[in-house]
């Protein structure tokens, strides 16, 4: 018989509702009290998984609907869960929020695995004009099962018993509620987590562990039991797969290491540390990152650069790694191996999903960055689109043994 364990969902009204620093404070205090806890994120997102990391000590995996098939997303859940006795799934966006419509949204998710959600509002400046939101979340989808709702920012014992209140009246179960405090707030982020404050993203898990306490065990018991079955792996090639992992390279799905570890031996190498890929390495994988916060020390990693110069490998870079192999970084100069440099001034973003087919595939990716190409990337026939399927003007490039460009791909192609 399947293992039974606990899972849930953290979802939200809209983005900036308090989810993630939720998320971290429930991952730390279930892993304070012994839980073997592991952590999901859907959408393509690889930052707030590294916020997950810090706070439970396990990788989190990423769950999407319009990069993966409802199987593989199935087969995901399952794969990951084997070993855990609760799962916490951190939404994205709003909860009906996806790429098209509800697809790739957390509902589309939700429903899919079966899994209950806990509703995230913020409360701030609310009182009983809460009660037809919390009706519309009730009714809306009778597929997505809202378990409760916990409301943040709450002023004062007053103000929370207004919420409930309103909850009550509309049927909506509370779970808690969590007092408005400066001290809970993330903060602003660089693309992101800036890995480089990790103690920080730490201590701040711990603070909001220690808040959200008593919010644990009625959620942790109200969670159904979850079903899974642990699939069968073949054992992994001898090819030899060389991943550049340190702080400037570390945008990468958990799902794409283990894609690489089933088809290859995987070693990890840092550019950061100066350390070389040897002449066997049948594939190089040069994940995004944060390679214009450390441009002083990848400068200096010429043992690297020179490496990556004679290896006869194919190199696949993503963003932060294809502007690695770039002339440079605005006035910083590296390995040169792309014919072009790569920028961070007059930056904007760029985000979005993206699919391209390549090699008699077809791959799907996100793309999310601020930088920019300067001067004439190499000619590349292949074109990329959007969640819509319409063309965007996002390249990707094969220059003699490298294979790059801006977009984060769940699974690279390999040689």
């Amino acid at each position: 018989m399947p293992e039974k364990k606990k899972v849930f969902l953290i979802a939200a009204a809209s983005s900036g509702s308090g989810k993630t620093t939720l998320t971290i404070g429930l991952l730390r205090a279930l892993r304070n009290k012994g839980y073997r806890v592991q952590p999901f994120k859907c959408g393509p997102d690889y930052i707030d998984p590294l916020y997950h990391r810090i706070a439970c000590e396990r990788d989190s995996v990423n769950l999407d609907t319009w990069m993966q098939s409802e199987e593989v997303v199935k087969r995901t859940f399952r794969r990951y869960s084997q070993d855990a006795d609760v799962c916490i799934v951190e939404g994205v966006m709003g909860l009906y929020d996806g790429a098209d419509g509800i697809r790739g949204s957390s509902a589309e998710v939700a429903e899919l695995l079966g899994i209950p959600v806990v509703l995230v509002i913020n409360a701030r400046s609310m009182a009983h004009s809460i009660a037809p939101i919390l009706k519309g979340y009730l009714t809306y989808r009778p597929d997505t099962q809202i378990a409760g709702v916990i409301f943040n920012n709450v002023g004062s014992p007053h103000h929370e018993q207004m919420l409930r209140h309103a909850a009550e009246e509309v049927g909506m179960p509370v779970i808690g509620s969590i007092p408005r405090m400066r001290e809970l707030y993330s903060p602003s982020r660089h693309l992101g987590l800036d890995i480089s404050e990790t103690d920080r993203i730490s201590q701040l898990a711990e603070k909001v562990a220690e808040v959200i306490e008593p919010l644990v065990n009625p959620l942790f018991g109200e969670s159904p039991a979850f079903s899974y079955q642990l699939p069968a792996s073949d054992p992994a090639p001898d090819r030899l797969i060389y991943v550049a992992r340190d702080a400037a390279f570390n945008f990468m799905y958990r799902q794409t290491i283990d894609y690489l570890c089933e088809r290859g031996k995987v070693r990890f190498f840092s550019p950061l540390a100066n350390e070389t890929v040897p002449e066997d390495a049948d594939m190089i994988f040069l994940p995004g990152g944060y390679p214009e916060l450390f441009l002083p020390q990848l400068s200096k990693s010429q043992a690297t650069m020179e490496s990556l110069r004679q290896t006869h490998a194919r190199i696949w870079a993503e963003c932060g790694g294809m502007m690695y192999l770039s002339e440079g970084i605005d006035n910083t100069d590296l390995s040169g191996l792309l014919p072009f440099r790569t920028t961070m001034q007059d930056a904007r973003l760029h985000l979005g999903y993206r699919s391209m087919k390549a090699g008699g595939k077809e791959l799907r990716g996100h793309e999310f960055h601020y930088s920019r190409i300067m001067g004439t990337p190499p000619k590349s026939d292949i074109r990329l689109y959007d969640a819509q399927g319409q063309p965007v003007t996002t390249g990707f490039y094969i220059h003699n043994n490298i294979y790059a460009g801006y977009t984060h791909w769940l699974y690279p192609l390999l040689p």
